[in-house]
């Protein structure tokens, strides 16, 4: 299990939080998270060989949002 840590770009609203949250939870491997609109930032739990955090990364880039990745 591994925590991954992911500034989002382009969420401007309630809405935009709760879309990135659904789109991180519908990866396979992902055990939770939570995403801040204020701090523009999600934190993941996720099992890294079922659901890399370059996989989240890029579910996240197809809703519309960008997402840099820091693993911790």
């Amino acid at each position: 299990m591994q925590t991954t840590t992911l500034n989002i770009i382009g969420m401007h609203c309630n809405g935009c939080a709760q879309i990135v949250k659904t789109v991180i939870e519908q990866q396979p491997g992902v055990r939770g998270c939570s995403v801040s609109l204020d701090a523009h930032e999600a934190r993941v739990a996720h099992d890294a060989a079922e659901s890399p955090s370059d996989a989240i990364v890029e579910a996240i880039r197809k809703a519309g949002y960008t997402a840099i990745s820091s693993t911790s």
